[in-house]
């Protein structure tokens, strides 16, 4: 009598790999629960008494021995043990069934450790290359790295420094090169000719909670009301989230005498628009949104399915950090915006995170917004404005650099 061990991950591959390797006349002496899987251990030949013995459990061998010796010779065939099995045929392979309760093993965990385990190597193995990668180019272009260093301590993106730098032409002298990385960003900038206060209209103002929306809108409404009247102007709260977001509008409205309306809801906006008609500027005070919340999408959707035409601004706030700016912008990606305003300036240590958003996304600049002091500090943007925003804040308080920062902008 031949024994043999298997171990699958679950009974049925074991099954299948006893069936293959001793065919379907075999004897399971045990099958029990291993880390990782099942073991089974099978019989074939002649049976062995003692094996048979020592794999039965002491029930069977007492109802065995119970059974009259002459019994035992009439059923020739039969397995002394309770634990004999006859493999079944493979069944045909379909999609993986999901596992009953009681289940023996399931990969889920395991596959979800690996992951993990995979995906902090291919993060090691990235910050490695990066940093090599950093090394070697600063062997290769003391100049190129000495710019990186400067426009990574005023604020600008590592990838979009690394790519202005990359665009430069040839000199050896660094105050020209600066000059060229300079004349490089304002290129990525784009900025509007004061299209709310100079033209009038329908807009709303959009971005995350926070950033100074609600402010932003009341400074522009002002300034309307001061030229035009204040019954040119009209401003609708649709924020329902933040406390007292409606009351804030509100009270503003009844200090300047312009109109404010709420919207509980964004079906109520036609409705609202219409009675709004004799407006010449209405400003929409949109509800924050986290970039990754579906509602932010949806409630830019809604503005631009409206039966009157609504100008949407994303309004970013300085003092966020690149990375939370590149989300919000990613947030809007594909939506018909009109532009962006930059927010809380006064808040900021540095203009270069918002540079560096505004010159990967490409959206122009509206306004500028900084203090709380309303319906004064906001102006009409300009490249020229923000470039020397921009250089006068780097040179107060250049931020501090280190080597893993820049690496970023070599990283895979």
């Amino acid at each position: 009598m031949k024994v043999r061990r298997y171990f699958a991950a679950n009974m049925r591959t074991a099954l299948e790999l006893v069936r293959q390797a001793q065919g379907p006349d075999v004897l399971i002496l045990s099958n029990r629960k291993v880390d990782g899987g099942v073991e089974l251990l099978t019989a074939v030949g002649e049976a062995d008494a003692e094996l048979i013995e020592k794999f039965t459990p002491k029930s069977a061998r007492e109802r065995r021995d119970d059974t009259a010796p002459d019994e035992l010779a009439t059923v020739p065939d039969r397995r002394p043990t309770p634990r004999a099995v006859v493999v079944p045929p493979p069944a045909p392979v379909a999609a993986a069934p999901v596992l009953p309760d009681g289940a023996l093993w399931t990969r889920q965990e395991t596959i979800e450790q690996m992951q993990r385990e995979l995906g902090a190597l291919k993060n090691l193995l990235e910050h490695q290359l990066s940093g090599l990668a950093w090394h070697d180019y600063s062997q290769r272009s003391p100049l190129g790295a000495r710019l990186l260093r400067a426009l990574t301590g005023y604020g600008i993106a590592p990838r979009l420094a690394r790519t202005i730098v990359a665009e430069l032409g040839p000199t050896a002298d660094y105050d020209e090169a600066w000059r060229q990385a300079i004349a490089a960003l304002r290129q990525r900038i784009s900025c509007l000719a004061d299209p709310v206060l100079r033209h009038g209209g329908h807009y709303a103002l959009c971005g995350p909670t926070g950033v100074g929306k609600t402010t932003l809108a009341s400074k522009l409404a002002g300034r309307y009301a001061l030229a035009r009247g204040s019954h040119t102007v009209a401003l609708v709260s649709t924020d329902e989230q933040r406390l007292g977001a409606h009351q804030q509008l509100k009270t503003f409205g009844r200090l300047v005498g312009i109109t404010v309306r709420s919207a509980r809801s964004f079906e109520a906006l036609p409705e609202i628009l219409a009675d709004l008609h004799d407006r010449e500027l209405v400003l929409i005070d949109m509800p924050g949104f986290a970039p990754a919340d579906p509602g932010f999408r949806h409630s830019l959707a809604t503005l631009y399915g409206l039966p009157t035409r609504v100008d949407t601004y994303l309004v970013m706030s300085a003092s966020t950090d690149h990375q939370s700016l590149a989300r919000i912008v990613g947030a809007a990606e594909g939506l018909a915006l009109a532009g962006c305003c930059v927010t809380k300036i006064d808040e900021a240590a540095t203009l270069g995170p918002a540079l560096s958003a505004v010159a990967e996304s490409r959206l122009p600049v509206a306004y500028l917004s900084h203090g709380q002091q309303v319906p004064d500090d906001v102006e009409t943007a300009s490249p020229a404005a923000l470039l020397e925003q921009f250089l006068t804040m780097g040179k107060a308080s250049p931020l501090p650099v280190d080597s893993a920062f820049i690496e970023q902008a070599f990283a895979l």
